[in-house]
């Protein structure tokens, strides 16, 4: 690591711009853009949760960004059904929840509403070995404090996730990160790992491509797309020989769950560690699955992404 006495100003090695959106459809919309000297680049977006929209590791791309493409947030109210999905700007880091992921059950709509909300308290810390920025969402009942650190040096981002009740009743509290990454880390050469104990399909489109999960597909216009949960898995890794970059996925919640869409102008890998299934809050709690948290009580996560040159 450089020693700061060597550098005359930080900028040099890590910088954290604050700004606001003049134009197009995110305009409005308040973003943070950090670059560190060989690590990974965030554009965090402070009024959707605090997430990560793109991001670059030493010049490549690792996010999927949705045909919407960055945009300002919908009104909670406005997530009603499936409309997460046209509300989606993709991004690195999506976090879905915090009362309902996956599908769209019990007046919940689909993926939940917290990114539709806004970051408050929004701190931003230098250092000349990390840059780290802070924020607190409310998502009724719930309360989020978010820590986002990138690494100087290193390519290795780390999310530490802060979620309370502070409603008087016991509260259904899924999560899961979906983590959203595209061409060109995705694509002919690269190949997923994960340290799974079995890879089970969602459903019959998955089934039919169970093969051939580790693989990027060919593009398949009006395919469905595919879901897979990876049994036991704790961590799962992209290697694209092609970029020369492997990323690896990591997190503390105790379930990972795997998206792909084959469709042109979409064609998109999703690697979403969760506390939960997809299949909405309904079907968990009927199966016991949910998780809750009581009133006054706090559970903590964390997820990292590491890429390093290969």
């Amino acid at each position: 690591m450089i020693s700061p006495a060597k550098l005359a100003n930080a900028d040099q090695v890590a910088t954290a711009v604050l700004s606001t959106v003049a134009e197009g459809a995110a305009a409005g919309s308040r973003a943070v853009d950090v670059r560190v000297w060989s690590g990974i680049d965030l554009r965090l977006l402070p009024d959707r949760g605090l997430d990560v929209g793109a991001a670059w590791f030493r010049g490549t791309p690792l996010a999927w960004i949705s045909p919407a493409g960055e945009q300002s947030p919908p009104h909670p109210d406005e997530l009603a059904g499936n409309a997460w999905r046209d509300a989606w700007s993709g991004g690195l880091v999506t976090t879905c929840g915090l009362s309902n992921v996956g599908a769209a059950s019990e007046g919940y709509g689909q993926h939940g509403t917290y990114t539709a909300r806004p970051a408050l308290d929004l701190q931003v810390e230098r250092t000349t070995s990390e840059v780290t920025v802070t924020g607190t969402i409310v998502d009724a009942p719930f309360t989020l404090s978010r820590r986002i650190v990138t690494t100087l040096g290193q390519g290795l981002v780390r999310i530490d996730d802060r979620v309370v009740n502070d409603s008087a009743w016991t509260a259904a509290a899924p999560l899961l990160y979906h983590v959203n990454l595209g061409a060109p880390l995705w694509d002919e050469d690269a190949y997923l790992e994960t340290d799974a104990q079995e890879v089970v399909p969602r459903d019959a489109a998955a089934a039919a491509e169970l093969a051939t999960w580790d693989e990027p597909p060919a593009v398949a216009d009006g395919a469905a797309e595919r879901v897979f949960e990876h049994v036991g898995a704790s961590w799962a890794r992209l290697t694209s020989p092609g970029v020369g970059v492997e990323l690896t996925v990591r997190s503390s919640l105790p379930r990972l769950w795997q998206w792909v869409d084959p469709a042109g102008g979409t064609y998109a890998l999703g690697i979403e560690p969760a506390n939960c299934s997809v299949l909405g809050r309904e079907h968990d709690i009927a199966t016991g699955q949910m998780p809750f948290l009581d009133p006054g009580e706090a559970r903590t996560s964390w997820l990292t992404l590491a890429a390093r040159p290969v």
